[in-house]
């Protein structure tokens, strides 16, 4: 039987694995956390329960990718999708803005609130519409057997065709440029959901995801959905090998011989490297990798970073969701300046808080890794951090005064969190796809090295759940290709 060690056990990676195990293949798992998981994770603080994976695309059983999650385990009939009638609410002056799920629903509601901007929300609304057949395309790898093959179908190309008028006509419109057409100031606040320098298509498929019924929350969130898979992997007699961070992968006369770990070596006769590309790359090689796409990967990639912030109130803040605020006193911190802030509210869910109790997450975006790292390097990095949580509490306590002298905890994952936990670049776990520019998407194989295989975010922008899923089993495919082994 072959040998196939995955390095890393994200979603990519476990979705690697449990496909190559399924095919007949011996694998090995090697994570470098006592848990798996990856960026796909949750943590418990005091008895509260943070989510930081906040949406699974793919959930809805209609969607391509979710025949992926139902294949690891991930999702199932059996598996309850938390799917609210509102996603996102906004203060404006006297007003509650709503972004519901049936983009129909969201057009009407904000008509009533200004009606000058009929023809522009209708406008919204045929383009969130067309895109209703968008999906990440999920077709086979070329030359691999299958028992059951995906390819792209001529029924599946003329569902797409109502769109391509609005690709058109949207590729090379920032958000900023396309919410600038209302003229309310809420709508335009209401639609910030998405960059302003990134293009307006990423807004659009978002409500779209959103009005298909996509997106849902999966009972128990990330730490139940990565359980059910390791699950799956082990039942299939898998081997996860946590707290075994990987060294080295080994290479003799231009073939993949296995990897090194603290104190011992595995042999292997192909490796699955899902850990994220660019630091594996740096970290993983005796002799730097120069396959022409791994160098445009690295110097084209433009990281998608946060800073996460986990809430624990003890006292009930019913509201969900709620509303995204202005701030009287901006939070001030690594140089930038927020004027607004909104939380996720998880409440109503079960297993997120104590009785009684509430959970709150939100995320700031932006790359503000150099400003963490120099802080840490000074030895300023707890007292920034500090800083920082102390303005979160203030923020709550001056909208919510039940949460007054009841805030439990406080935790805040900076990038550098992220980049120890994951070993990721930055800590990153997207990539921007910038204004005009063209998704990319990377072979995931090096041509040089035999059996040296890549899964992962960082191969097709802008990345995600559902790329390191897709690539997981693209790895998988490939490995079945080398062997000629059917794919099932």
């Amino acid at each position: 039987m072959r040998k196939i060690v995955v390095v890393g056990a994200g979603i990519s990676g476990l979705t690697a694995a449990i496909y190559a195990q399924r095919n007949g293949f011996d694998v090995t798992l090697c994570e470098q956390n006592s848990f798996a998981g990856g960026m796909c994770t949750g943590w418990k603080r005091k008895g509260y329960l943070f989510e930081g994976s906040l949406h699974c695309t793919g959930s809805n059983p209609k969607t391509e990718l979710y025949g992926i999650w139902k294949d690891t385990g991930a999702l199932s009939e059996d598996v309850k999708i938390n799917l609210p009638d509102i996603f996102r609410v906004v203060e404006w002056e006297t007003q509650i803005l709503h972004i519901f799920q049936d983009i129909s629903k969201t057009v009407e509601h904000l008509i009533d609130v200004s009606p000058d901007d009929e023809k522009q929300l209708r406008r919204l609304e045929n383009d969130v519409k067309a895109f209703a057949h968008l999906q990440m395309p999920i077709f086979d790898i070329k030359g691999v057997k299958t028992q059951h093959p995906k390819r792209m179908t001529i029924s599946g190309l003329l569902k797409m065709l109502p769109m391509l008028p609005q690709l058109g006509r949207l590729f090379n419109v920032s958000c900023k440029k396309y919410l600038e057409k209302f003229t309310h100031p809420g709508i335009r606040k209401l639609f910030r959901i998405i960059p302003d320098n990134y293009s307006s298509i990423s807004l659009i498929a978002t409500l779209s995801t959103w009005n298909m019924g996509d997106g849902g929350f999966p009972e128990g969130g990330s730490m139940a959905m990565i359980g059910r898979m390791v699950k799956t992997f082990e039942d299939l007699g898998g081997k996860l090998l946590l707290k075994t961070k990987v060294k080295k992968v080994n290479i003799e006369n231009g073939t993949v011989v296995g990897i090194d770990l603290a104190n011992e070596a595995l042999a292997a006769d192909s490796v699955i490297v899902t850990q994220e590309t660019i630091a594996a790359i740096d970290q993983l090689f005796d002799a730097p990798l120069d396959d022409e796409w791994l160098t445009v990967l690295r110097n084209k990639t433009e990281p998608v970073v946060c800073t996460f912030i986990g809430v624990g109130i003890r006292a009930e803040i019913a509201q969900t969701p709620i509303p995204t605020w202005d701030l009287e006193e901006p939070i001030r911190y690594a140089g930038k300046t927020i004027k607004e802030i909104g939380f996720h509210n998880y409440s109503g869910l079960e297993g997120y808080a104590p009785q009684g109790c509430t959970t709150l997450t939100t995320t700031f975006t932006g790359d503000t890794y150099p400003f963490w790292k120099k802080a840490k390097e000074e030895g300023r990095y707890e007292d920034e951090k500090r800083k920082l949580s102390d303005q979160i509490c203030r923020v709550i306590c001056d909208k919510y005064p039940q949460a007054e002298g009841n805030i439990e905890v406080i935790d805040i994952a900076t990038p550098l969190t992220y980049e120890r936990y994951t070993g990721a670049y930055h800590g990153s776990w997207m990539s921007i796809t910038g204004l005009g520019k063209k998704m990319r998407t990377y072979p995931g194989f090096s041509k040089k090295i035999s059996g040296l295989y890549f899964a992962g975010h960082r191969l097709m922008t802008p990345g995600g759940l559902p790329v390191a899923l897709y690539s997981g089993r693209k790895a998988a495919q490939m490995i079945c290709r080398q062997y000629n082994v059917m794919f099932r």
